[in-house]
């Protein structure tokens, strides 16, 4: 551990040896919020029973599986779910409530309502002078020591956005992959920030916009987060790279034996070698690129 590395760490026990952490940490996720964009467009697919179905599985064997195992358990994790939620997966929430206490769910009507409701349910629990708030997806896990190292940033900044650039990608269908990521501006940023007048890291609402503010601390080679690649996927594709230690998968913890299920439907590398290789250079040219690009802005 560097010198730098171990003041961060130094400073932050030193708050919690005295009591008081001077800030406080939300995670905030959204989950099956309708949108009327969407609907208008006549794609109804979030509000129905088999997509709620399918994501509850995946948000409790990836999501929040890896959220209960964090080392540093002082965050409060609040989850959007929408006002029409049927009642038997009401029971699924409660349950989840109840095996964990930082999950917090908030029942909203649709994404509309979002953005102001983060603030409003943030602003009633809020007592400390700073506030911390992460991004993170329904279907994508957190390394164990994420948490830890994002509070282990906090220096008492008016605002700075931390970007933990370096991840893992875990394709689960049609075959199972393992690589690495590099993603700058990726769906896992986290702000710090006073309380007065606080905006939340969710005040762009796209996580890509943040490379347009000056104040975002990109961080590299601590690998954070891993982004879960499935079917239902529109948008994201399985651009991993590299040969992939299967044992550093378990500081993600998946739910109970899932793990060893994934491994043994792993595609060998050499199937997919060439294509690592291509998506090697393509990430990590882009990634460079955008970092290079806000060093000199």
């Amino acid at each position: 551990m560097s010198s730098k590395t171990k003041l961060m760490y130094y400073n932050a026990l030193s708050f919690k040896i005295h009591g008081y952490f001077m800030f406080q940490h939300f995670i905030v996720t959204r989950f099956n919020l309708r949108d009327p964009k969407l609907i208008t467009q006549g794609d109804t697919s979030l509000l129905h029973d088999i997509w709620m179905e399918n994501r509850l599985e995946l948000f409790e064997n990836y999501c929040f599986s890896s959220l209960k195992a964090q080392i540093e358990q002082n965050f409060t994790w609040l989850v959007f779910f929408d006002t029409s939620t049927p009642e038997r997966f009401r029971k699924e929430i409660t349950r989840f409530e109840a095996e964990f206490s930082p999950f917090t769910p908030i029942f909203i009507d649709g994404m509309d309502a979002f953005l102001p409701s983060i603030k409003a349910e943030i602003a009633t629990r809020l007592t400390e002078p700073y506030v911390i708030t992460s991004r993170l997806d329904n279907d994508d896990s957190l390394h164990q020591n994420c948490t830890q190292e994002v509070q282990a940033q906090f220096a008492q900044q008016n605002f700075m956005a931390i970007d933990f650039v370096d991840g893992y990608t875990l394709q689960i269908e049609p075959e199972v992959r393992l690589g690495k990521r590099a993603h700058v501006h990726n769906p896992f940023i986290h702000l710090i920030e006073k309380s007065e007048n606080f905006v939340t890291v969710w005040s762009r609402s796209r996580h890509g916009h943040w490379s347009k503010v000056k104040q975002v601390k990109p961080i590299r080679n601590k690998r954070m987060w891993m982004s879960v690649i499935h079917v239902e996927n529109k948008t994201n594709l399985f651009y991993g790279f590299g040969d992939i230690d299967w044992q550093e998968i378990q500081a993600f913890n998946l739910k109970g034996d899932l793990a060893k299920q994934l491994q043994a439907k792993r595609a060998p590398f050499n199937s997919w070698k060439k294509q690592s290789i291509k998506h090697q250079f393509k990430t990590l040219w882009k990634a460079n690129f955008k970092l290079l690009k806000r060093k000199f802005s």
